[in-house]
């Protein structure tokens, strides 16, 4: 019975000790998306795969797969973990905006490491890469320290600015869409996409939330610090820019929707006229 004992607090010890391991030499966001995995679902569904003809693709990627790996309610490409907001994001992109070929002086705030393994290969692009370096986030070599309520950058400088699930995270969300508006050439526009909660009318923040598990029940994320409604696009407008609100899954089948493993995300175009 004391052996037992001990082999459990032997045990106990090493999973700390690998634990603490794992917190130093991973950062934060790898930490989460490993904990979210569904292993055995994984396993199960590739079995279950292997015999069949490949089913899905990836846009970004510009192959097919067996599979996405489905993590939590979301659906990852397995080469580059794309979700499926930005697979749909990067199909509007290159398809509408043809960023792969035409000039554009782009910034890039907060970006996503399947795009940015593209778009910094681009000599079509000038390409600008910007976050806000957080403590135990990942940050890709070329990604400059950057304050989207305070861009450090002249005004009218940009013909186009992606801005993917960022606006959630900033409490002064205003300042960051003038800056944004600001930063941008006339004619140019901003891709932005949030999380919406299309059942609110109006946007619910309260900023005496602060709590990591309070911020969880209220906004559905840790560092998120408001859910959006249905005003976002006046919100946006707000500034001077020219809002349209694009169902763009709304462009293909169901089949092709499912094979590209899209979500129905509202992609936000922002036009500065």
């Amino acid at each position: 019975m004391k052996l037992n004992k001990n082999f459990i607090n032997v045990i106990k010890v090493l999973k700390q000790r690998i634990t603490n391991l794992a917190k130093r030499l991973l950062p934060f966001d790898i930490r989460i998306f490993l904990r979210k995995l569904n292993w055995r679902r994984l396993y199960f569904q590739q079995l279950s795969l292997n015999n069949k003809r490949f089913n899905y693709y990836c846009p970004i990627a510009k192959r097919e797969f067996k599979l996405f790996i489905k993590v939590g309610n979301n659906l990852l490409t397995p080469s580059n973990g794309a979700n499926a907001r930005q697979r749909l994001v990067w199909h509007y992109l290159e398809n509408k905006l043809n960023i792969l070929n035409k000039k554009y002086t782009l910034l890039h705030i907060a970006p996503e490491l399947s795009y940015y393994e593209k778009l910094s290969k681009c000599k079509n692009l000038r390409y600008i890469v910007g976050d806000k370096m957080v403590s135990g986030y990942s940050n890709q070599k070329g990604i400059i320290n950057m304050d989207l309520t305070n861009l450090n950058f002249e005004t009218n400088v940009f013909d186009l600015i992606i801005c993917n699930h960022v606006l959630e995270h900033i409490q002064d969300d205003k300042k960051a869409i003038f800056e944004m508006y600001r930063v941008l050439k006339k004619g140019g526009k901003a891709v932005i996409t949030v999380p919406i909660n299309e059942k609110l009318t109006k946007t619910y923040e309260d900023s005496s939330i602060t709590k990591a598990s309070d911020r969880i029940k209220h906004f559905g994320q840790w560092d998120h610090v408001r859910w959006y409604g249905l005003d976002i696009k006046e919100r946006i407008s707000k500034v001077g820019f020219d809002v349209e609100m694009n169902r763009y899954s709304n462009n293909f089948s169901k089949k092709d929707y499912i094979r590209y493993g899209f979500s129905d995300s509202l992609i936000i175009i922002a036009n500065k006229s």
